[in-house]
């Protein structure tokens, strides 16, 4: 089972990279990180090969929406395991 939970100030320690979904989002995320911030932050649609670097919530959207922001996640996990995996 998997749960979710608000980020807080020791993930930016315990985390090497924390992505966000959308520019409010990482706005967010980066006025939350502390000074002695260790992880890599970024947007999570920049490893998306097929372009749009933003993954919309389909919240308000239907079965296709999430099914699309899935699909798009996806692809983007992959890529960046991929390149991670390269350069380590």
């Amino acid at each position: 089972m998997h749960r979710g939970r608000q980020l807080c100030k020791d993930d930016f320690k315990k985390f090497d990279y924390i992505f966000g979904m959308d520019k409010e989002n990482f706005r967010n995320i980066k006025s939350l990180a502390p000074a002695d911030n260790r992880a890599v932050l970024g947007l999570l649609g920049e490893y998306d090969k097929q372009g749009g670097k933003i993954i919309d919530d389909p919240y308000y959207g239907g079965e296709a929406d999430f099914e699309e922001v899935y699909q798009k996640c996806l692809r983007c996990c992959q890529e960046f395991y991929r390149q991670a995996s390269r350069d380590n």
